[in-house]
Parts: C-alpha cells; structure tokens; sequence
C-alpha cells in the first residue's frame, strides 16, 4: 500500500484545518506541566494529602464551571473565538500559579486553569467534527491525541528532570507555549460553526431533549464519570502513592511517560481499528483495562511494576477517549454539538471533583490496597454499563446517520 494511502486510512484525510489546530496542540503540550506535576507543586507550598485532594477537586470544579458555558458559547460565538478566549486565559492562570504562593491565591488559580482547560475542549473537537467526515471522525480525535501526548511524553521526562529548578519556571514555560497555539489558531483556523438557518426556513432541532433522550444522555454521560474516577488517579494518589514507596519526581515523571510513549506509538493505528467497530464494546473494553491496570497497582513497589501497571490503563485510555468523543459528535444534531461536547466535558469535570477527594481520602484513611481495589470495582462497573448501553447507542447513531 503506498504511503499516501497508508496515512489517510491512519488519519482519516482531514483537512488543513484540522492539521494547524493538531500542531497548535502539540506545540502547546511540548511543555504542558501544570496537569502531570500539579500534586508535587501543591506538595512543595507545604499542603498534606487530604488538602492536595481538595485542591485537585478545585481543578474539576473549574471544569464543571468552564464546560457548559464553553459549549454554549462554541455553538452560539463560534469555536475560533471560544478557542481563542479559553487558551489565552489558560496562559495566564499557569502564569499566576507560578508566582503566588498563598494558599487562597492558589486556589484560585487552580481553578482558573480548570475552567479554561474546559473552555478550550468543546469548542476544539466540535471544530474536529464540523470539518471531519462521521466515519473519519473517530481517527481524527486518535490523531487529536496523538499529537497532544507525544508533546505530554515529551514534557513529562522533561519535566521531571527540571523540577530541581523550581515549578514556577516550569509552569512560565507551559504559558508561553500556550501562547503559541493561540498565535496558531489565531492565524490559521478557520470559523467552521455550520451556518445558521437563512431567513424563513425552520431550525434544527429545538435545545429541549425529550424525556427519554435526556434519560439516555444523563446515563451516558454518568458512565464518563465512573470512567473517569479511577483514570484521574495519575493527577493526585498515584504521585503520593510512588513516594510512600520511595519514587521522587523524577520516576513519576518516567512513569506517567509511560502513558505518552504508547499513545505516541499506537494511538493511530488503534484508532483506525476502532473506527471499523461497535463503539459500545469499545468503551466497555477501555473502562475495563483502566480499571485492570489502576488495580494492579495495589501490587506495585518497583518503578518497573508502576510502569506496567500505567501500560495497561493506557491501553484502555488510548481506546476509550477517540470512540469516546466521536460517540459524543454522532449523538449530537448539527446545531447543538457544541452544548453536546460541553455536556461531554462536564461529566469528565465532575468525575475530575470527586476523583481526588475519595481518591486522597481513601489514600490517607485506608491505604493503598483499599484505593486501588475501589478503582479495579469501579472500572468494571462502567464496562458493564456501556454494554447495556449498546443498544441505544447503536439506535440513536443511525438515526442521526439517517437524518444527516
């Protein structure tokens, strides 16, 4: 098969628009360190475990915050200039979180950033959706993410290894990176919002969702947070779990790059798999392999046994997301796709606030074997509900199909 042929089943063929919003990405997390080193900031300004957690829910609470507002303002403004809003104001909350130091300014900095990470993503991958044809848009988010953590694996080994030199100049270096993909988006992407209805023809469908869809919704979207609650344990325990073992910054650091090395390396080629397949039975098997690989760290001392047990939650990490979001795009009408992705991102924002409360509390309380048991149940809790799902999901998929 020639290369040409190779690369457009791996990506689907999208267009430039996609392509310059995928380098401002990857530019921008070439030095992306608030997320993977946020734990061990918070940890050398003197805060304890259980006070790490509150601070990592603050972070979810500005998602819960941004994500619905962002939807909204990506269908109703537009994604460009949603984008463009949201990644300036995330380069300057990580400014701010690296020069203060009182708690109360922390926090609120802390949830800054999470409000405008949230801003950012609706408005971005409803763009995927606007510009990538249904059956492509599957390998275009796995591309999305490719890129995104090739820069993270990149920034999680740098990051780790810089950290003698202090976090805020770690965290001034992600701004200016940020920086640069609103210089990006700015230049390049275009507005690809679908034009509104012209003067006397009837609108899409109405924001109001029947009982019964937005039964479905509330179901689906609930599975995103159980999904969630043992994933975002790299965020806050898994760094406090590893030092309770002995593990400085510098092994997480390797550790979570992990998770960046085997995106980097199969996420395209998975992502062109999956798009072939059901996406119910998808997500079951990423929810599962989440839940496996955060268990087995109950049996975890050695940095190779963390870096094993990070492969296998990756692996469900790198199905899960691209069918994830795709889903989310297939579900939606044209018109409110935006709210839809908001809506997506909310329910991640929620799992995000509880995540590290339970998370650090079950951590401090009952220790590890207690933490990492609770992730092993909940993962396959969320496997078994996607499969119950399926149906439902098979159903609206084609009658959206149909309609388009």
């Amino acid at each position: 098969m020639p290369l040409r042929a190779r690369l457009d089943r791996l990506t689907g063929a999208p267009p430039a628009a996609f392509w310059w919003l995928w380098g401002g990405a990857f530019v921008s997390a070439l030095a992306t360190f608030v997320l993977p080193f946020l734990t061990l900031f918070l940890r050398s300004r003197g805060l304890g475990v259980e006070a790490i957690g509150r601070m990592g829910a603050l972070y979810g609470v500005g998602v819960l915050l941004g994500s619905p507002v962002a939807g909204a303002l990506a269908d109703r403004l537009g994604r460009r200039p949603t984008m463009i809003g949201a990644l300036l104001c995330t380069a300057l909350a990580t400014a701010v979180l690296a020069l203060v130091e009182r708690a109360a300014a922390i926090t609120g900095a802390v949830v800054l950033v999470g409000v405008s990470h949230a801003a950012y993503r609706p408005a971005a991958q409803a763009l995927v959706a606007d510009v990538v044809l249904p059956e492509a848009r599957t390998r275009a988010y796995g591309m999305l993410r490719w890129g995104n953590n090739l820069g993270l694996a990149v920034s999680s080994v740098l990051g780790g290894a810089l950290a003698a030199i202090g976090y805020d100049r770690l965290f001034l270096v992600d701004a200016a990176t940020t920086l640069a993909f609103v210089a990006i988006v700015a230049w390049r992407v275009p507005e690809t919002r679908p034009a509104p209805p012209p003067p006397g023809v009837r609108p899409g469908p109405r924001a109001r969702l029947p009982v019964r869809e937005a039964l479905f919704l509330l179901a689906f979207l609930a599975l995103q947070v159980a999904f969630i609650l043992p994933l975002w344990q790299f965020q806050v325990t898994l760094p406090l779990s590893m030092a309770r073992e002995g593990h400085g910054p510098a092994v997480f650091g390797r550790v979570l790059a992990v998770n960046g090395v085997l995106i980097t390396l199969l996420q395209p080629s998975l992502a062109a798999w999956s798009a072939e397949r059901d996406a119910a039975r998808l997500l079951a098997g990423g929810a599962l392999l989440v839940g496996l690989g955060y268990g087995a760290y109950a049996l975890c001392q050695g940095a190779l046994a963390f870096g094993a047990a990070t492969a296998v939650w990756s692996l469900g990490e790198i199905v899960f997301m691209p069918v994830a979001s795709s889903a989310v795009a297939a579900l939606s009408p044209a018109a409110l796709r935006g709210r839809y992705l908001g809506a997506w991102s909310l329910a991640f924002g929620l799992g995000m606030v509880v995540s590290p409360v339970l998370g650090s509390a079950c951590l401090e309380r009952f220790g590890p074997r207690a933490l990492w048991g609770s992730c092993l149940g909940t993962g396959l809790l969320a496997a078994l509900g996607f499969l119950v799902l399926g149906p439902g999901m098979r159903q609206r998929m084609a009658a959206r199909r149909r309609g388009a």
